[in-house]
Parts: structure tokens; C-alpha cells; sequence
């Protein structure tokens, strides 16, 4: 199993310049070690079910099911090349043991107010002195976009003069291959806070930097490395959980909710649904199907500014 993990986090390493299943895979199956250690050959969907029972409570059914989607092709892919050795009931057992949790829950239950999401912002700059996560943060906020793409930003996709970042794709759904770029406007207040990110570096480089550190000594003792871009969103958990206290704001809120809040902040501005899918990098069917009150609450207030009085013009303005 844990061959079969490893061998697919390679191949789409090599397809890719970053794999974003290789974090998620490592801590939650191949660190499992009961599961990992199991032959492929002996596989049964039971295994894989007790295996899902064991991960943590606090995951979202949404991100078990982003592991499972990994877990699925990296096993299909494994099946698929040793088919000779494997027992024919394999792909079977993976696909009942795989089968995606039911989501019930709503994005709108951690929809954060503009108060609270400065107050999250500020506190992320405070958390790190650095302001290598306040920026990530702030960069959330501002844009809404995922950690995927603000990890993919470069030096040149920051475009001061046009207040604007050019927000890489974040290949999603079966095509993998990076799409266009879409440009991202940003307050001028938060191009200056990335300014310092920016200066003296060449315009490949990547545009969000953290502190790598490495072991020296006994337990506990870490020095600070190097630096480099982020690579996997379960980096930021010790951070975020901070910054969750120090804001304020309820404790199981999670970074994902910076995203919702953009999508409903900009539904209730009425900027056309295209366009909300679009800064956002999804399709508007996705913004439909979970932001439909919103949309209802925006088209009704677009409509009332076409309506027509029908009153008596001095009854109205005694009206009014």
C-alpha cells in the first residue's frame, strides 16, 4: 500500500511542479502504519473503511473526500499496473471502500463579517512576526482564492501599478493542466503590505515565502532553515489555530471561510454571477448550487431598482 501511495505522489510530482495530494496522503495514510503496511493484493473494502474511521474528527467530510479521491487513483493506479498479480476483484474492493462521504454541510455556516475578517487578518501579521502568514492571510482575504493558488502566485503576477494579481488557476476537477491566469483586483492598502514580499526578487520567484526549519540537537530543538514557497495547506494549522484565538472568532472556524465570505461579499455587491465565478475561479453552476439564497437576496434587490410606481405622483412624495 504504502509503494502504491508513493508511486502515484511521484508521478504527479512529475506532472506538475508540486503535487498537492503528497501532504494529505503522507500524514493521513502512508504515517498510518497499520494501513500502509498492508499488501496490495489483500486489499478489501473493510480495510479502507477502518482506515477512514481512524482519521481525525476534525476534517471536514469535504477534505476526507479529497484523501479519498487521492487514495482512489493512487490504488487505480497501482491495480491498473500490476493487474496480473492482483486478484480480479480488486478495482471492486477500492471502489466500495472509496466511496465518497455525504456532505451536509453549508459554506454559509462559516461566513465571517468584514469586522471579523480584519480582525483575522490582523492577527495572522501578529501570530508571525515574520508577516510570511499574514500575507498569505491577507491575500485570502483580499481575493478569495484557494491556498493552491495563492501558493502558485509569483513575483510577476504581482502588478502594483494596475492594483492587480494575476491568480493562477488552481487545477481543479479531472483537467489538471493549469489554465490562463485571471487578474484579481486588490485595494492599493493591501499592495503596499506585499510590497516588502516583493522588493530585490526576480520576477519567477515565488511571491509567498515562509521559514523552513530543520532539527538540531534533541527533541524540541529546531533552527530556521531556509526559505521557500508553501507547499501543502496543512502548514499553516498550528498558525491559523492562533489566529483563530486571537481574533476572536469561533474556534472550528476554518481558512476556507475567507473564501466563502469573498464569494457572498461580492454576491451582495450584485456583481454579476459570471463575474463572482470567475474572480473566484469557479464555474456558475458551483456558485449556484451553494450560494443560491445570496443570488435570490442579489436579483431581488437588482429588481426592485426597475420597478415602476404606480401611486399618484404628490401621494408619493407625501410617501417619502
Amino acid at each position: 500500500m504504502r509503494l502504491a501511495v508513493e508511486t502515484y505522489v511521484a508521478l504527479r510530482k512529475a506532472r506538475a511542479d508540486r503535487s498537492g495530494s503528497e501532504g494529505s496522503l503522507k500524514l493521513h495514510v502512508t504515517n498510518d502504519q497499520e494501513f500502509a503496511g498492508l499488501k496490495l493484493e489483500r486489499l478489501e473494502a473493510q480495510n479502507i473503511i477502518d482506515w477512514r474511521e481512524r482519521l481525525p474528527t476534525v476534517l471536514e467530510p469535504s477534505s476526507k473526500n479529497r484523501i479519498l479521491n487521492d487514495l482512489r487513483a493512487a490504488l487505480n493506479t497501482a491495480a491498473a499496473k500490476y493487474r496480473r498479480q492482483l486478484p480480479a476483484h480488486i478495482l471492486a474492493e477500492i471502489k466500495l471502500g472509496t466511496k465518497a462521504e455525504a456532505i451536509k454541510s453549508s459554506p454559509r455556516r462559516q461566513l465571517l463579517t468584514d469586522k471579523q475578517v480584519r480582525a483575522v487578518v490582523e492577527a495572522a501579521f501578529e501570530v508571525d512576526p515574520s508577516g510570511d502568514f499574514g500575507r498569505l492571510v491577507l491575500l485570502a482575504a483580499a481575493t478569495g482564492a484557494r491556498f493552491s493558488q495563492l501558493a502558485n502566485l509569483i513575483i510577476i503576477d504581482f502588478q502594483y501599478e494596475n492594483c492587480r494579481l494575476m491568480m493562477p488557476s488552481s487545477r481543479k476537477g479531472k483537467n489538471r493542466q493549469p489554465g490562463a491566469r485571471e487578474a484579481v483586483p486588490a485595494t492599493i492598502d493591501v499592495m503596499n503590505r506585499l510590497l516588502p514580499a516583493v522588493r530585490g526578487r526576480g520576477e519567477d520567484e515565488p511571491l509567498l515565502l515562509r521559514w523552513s526549519y530543520r532539527k538540531t540537537g534533541g527533541p524540541g530543538n529546531w533552527t530556521k532553515d531556509k526559505r521557500q514557497a508553501w507547499r501543502h495547506a496543512y502548514e499553516i494549522d498550528a498558525l491559523w489555530a492562533k489566529t483563530v484565538a486571537l481574533a476572536g472568532i469561533p474556534a472550528d472556524t476554518v481558512m476556507y471561510a475567507l473564501r466563502h465570505s469573498s464569494i457572498v461579499r461580492a454576491l451582495k455587491k450584485n456583481l454579476p454571477v459570471r463575474l463572482v465565478a470567475a474572480l473566484h475561479d469557479t464555474s456558475v453552476g458551483m456558485i449556484e448550487k451553494h450560494y443560491s439564497a445570496y443570488i435570490i437576496d442579489m436579483t431581488e434587490e437588482m429588481a426592485r431598482q426597475m420597478l415602476m410606481p404606480f401611486g399618484e405622483p404628490d401621494l408619493l412624495q407625501a410617501a417619502e
